[in-house]
């Protein structure tokens, strides 16, 4: 479904969010738009999972903003808890063998076209691990969550979309797994956070292909009414903004330092 998958090790976070390809994030906007759902101010949760991702997958740059950012007081407090969690994360021990994993890339670039429509699509999975042969292809989704226990942690996984999410991700990286690691935020008084570790399953992979499959769709004939007979890839570059991929590099593969 998904073709011309392209690898783009060493393009930055915000270099990502610029390429003129449809993300998992655009999907969600959209279907908030199909479904008449305001838009939601989700800035300071941007930032926390910011600092949380960082601390988990990029220690060295965690600690460069943990220590060197002017903030205020509530933005240290929020970056301390997401490093906080973080900590409680790489205790477990299937979730610290992952993160420390040979064969893993963390926060990687990759672009694939959608077949189907032909659009351009654009993935940063937080962890991508290959097995040992390379016939297995994990991907890793950490989340922070405020549920009060993995029941209502299973719930969210429709509500929030992570079954879209994991099967889009599966799909353009041609990966077999889906595996998300949820923390708590708000773990009951005087208890550790709880770490979830949660497969998808092929009920959910299917759903989530569905939606993002309709979803891409929706875009695609957008992308044709706002255009006057031009090119979709035209109408690609007007909606989601200009750039310049970078030339492919030898891949580069996290590992503890």
């Amino acid at each position: 479904m998904f073709t011309n998958l392209q690898h783009h090790p060493t393009i930055t976070q915000a270099e990502h969010r610029a390429l003129a390809a449809i993300s998992n994030t655009d999907l969600s906007t959209l279907a908030d738009e199909l479904l008449g759902r305001p838009r939601r101010d989700c800035t300071a949760a941007f930032a926390f999972g910011s600092y949380f991702h960082s601390a988990i997958l990029e220690p060295d740059q965690y600690e460069q903003i943990a220590s060197g950012f002017p903030f205020d007081a509530r933005e240290h407090s929020r970056c301390a808890e997401a490093g906080k969690l973080a900590r409680t994360v790489k205790r477990q021990r299937y979730p610290r063998h992952l993160i420390y994993s040979a064969h893993g890339q963390a926060e990687q670039s990759y672009t694939a076209t959608h077949e189907p429509t032909g659009l351009l699509v654009k993935v940063r999975p937080d962890l991508l691990i290959d097995s040992p042969k390379r016939q297995r292809r994990t991907v890793v989704d950490f989340k922070t969550t405020s549920c009060r226990d993995l029941t209502q942690f299973l719930s969210t996984v429709e509500q929030y979309g992570y079954d879209r999410q994991g099967a889009f991700y599966a799909d353009v990286l041609q990966a077999q797994r889906v595996v998300l690691i949820a923390v708590q935020k708000k773990p009951l008084k005087g208890q550790e956070p709880q770490v979830w570790v949660v497969e998808l399953t092929a009920g959910q992979m299917d759903s989530g292909r569905k939606k993002y499959g309709k979803l891409l769709r929706c875009a695609a004939e957008q992308h044709q009414r706002h255009q006057s007979g031009g090119q979709l890839a035209a109408g690609l570059a007007q909606d989601f903004g200009r750039a310049t991929l970078p030339l492919n590099n030898p891949t580069r593969h996290f590992a503890a330092a």
